[in-house]
């Protein structure tokens, strides 16, 4: 065969090829149009609720983790709690080898001592010298010779008495206790180490009432004020709600994110609210605004990502797509900002399996969406 002829046999195979996949295209076109698919429409639920501000954060404490450390340095002998306990004001944590300071104390003590019986010699001495000098019965030069020794004494005295109060603190020091009443949440320190002034070894945090960090966004920062009552749920507890108050908004916005950072303080008397969990809020303002609201399954995406939903036309019998901006979901439900005028009928259920302008037949919505639609109404 030819090169001429293999060309030309070439091209008739492809063309009778392209001829077939169209007829087949258009026999499933045909085929589509002829069998419409079931469907289930809906309506756009227009309600009326408060305006809300939803944001998430993380739980952290009102006031910063107690850091408590030693003040003077030694062996460390005892530690008690680990992260996770639960201590009270007063109660010992850890302890460091007290003999150093315990002699210390007991050199400085027998100091105090000797410095107080000379004092209380001079003392004595110095009165007696003194009346005889105010009866100029001695001369003013021995009597400043006696008062120079009674000042010295007196000196000295002090000194000591003070030098004692440093080694009892110190002894005092070599114990380490709970300034508040809290959980440890860090412990840095073993038997065995040595202990250093100022280095912290216990952090202790409070959970009787925890803050939760959020970052409103510029968009709706003018619906939170301080003092408004906030709903906090917690992931890690599914089954609990909490209640908290706005504390602290911040007059600035983060550069990265352009939110403002939100305090709110939510009371935790059980202590199942910990450190660091997700924490979500609902944010309810005062006035109330309307809204549509479609089933979250209505939405689906075209090729271009945009959402979009199916409107039925009952003349036609046929469905087509329309492109609608959607805002936030408010449990199974999500709001339409635009795109819609609230008439239309929208399918919700089979809308997987549709293409624009495809005929389409009305199926009864299945008991289980009645039921639920029954307990929406009811709620």
């Amino acid at each position: 065969m030819t090169k001429r002829l293999r060309a030309t046999f070439i091209i008739a195979c492809h063309s009778i090829l392209a001829i077939s996949l169209m007829a087949c295209s258009a026999d499933t076109h045909k085929q589509a149009n002829s069998y419409p698919v079931p469907v289930i429409v809906g309506k756009v639920q227009k309600v009326q609720e408060r305006e809300t501000v939803f944001v998430s954060g993380t739980v952290s404490t009102p006031d910063s983790p107690a850091e408590v450390s030693f003040l003077v340095s030694g062996k460390v002998i005892f530690v008690g709690p680990r992260e996770g306990d639960y201590v009270k004001r007063g109660q010992r944590l850890a302890s460091i080898d007290p003999i150093d300071y315990q002699l210390a104390l007991t050199t400085a003590t027998k100091q105090a001592d000797m410095a107080r019986i000379a004092f209380e010699r001079a003392e004595d001495e110095h009165r007696r010298m003194k009346m005889l000098f105010d009866s100029k019965s001695l001369a003013p030069n021995d009597y400043e010779k006696y008062k120079a020794t009674y000042e010295s004494d007196r000196q000295q005295y002090e000194q000591a008495i003070a030098q004692e109060k440093i080694s009892r603190k110190r002894l005092t020091d070599a114990e380490l206790h709970s300034p508040v009443n809290g959980f440890i949440s860090k412990r840095s320190i073993e038997p065995g180490e040595t202990a250093s002034p100022g280095r912290p070894v216990f952090e202790i945090v409070e959970l009787d009432t925890v803050e939760a960090n959020v970052g409103v966004p510029e968009t709706d920062i003018h619906l939170v004020k301080i003092g408004q009552k906030v709903f906090i749920t917690i992931p890690a507890f599914p089954k609990q709600a909490f209640e908290g108050t706005v504390r602290i908004i911040n007059v600035s916005a983060d550069p990265g994110t352009r939110t403002y950072m939100t305090r709110i303080r939510v009371p935790n008397p059980g202590h199942v609210i910990r450190i660091g969990m997700v924490a979500e809020a609902k944010i309810v303002g005062d006035q109330k605004i309307s809204m549509m609201t479609l089933p979250g399954e209505a939405i689906v995406r075209d090729d271009q990502g945009a959402t979009m939903v199916f409107i039925y036309f009952p003349k036609q019998q046929r469905v087509y797509s329309k492109r609608v901006k959607i805002g936030r979901f408010r449990g199974t439900e999500v709001e339409i900002k635009e795109g819609l005028s609230g008439d239309e009928s929208i399918v919700i259920a089979g809308q997987d399996h549709l293409l624009d302008g495809m005929s389409v037949t009305i199926a009864p919505p299945s008991s289980e969406k009645a039921s639920d639609k029954q307990r929406e109404s009811a709620q």
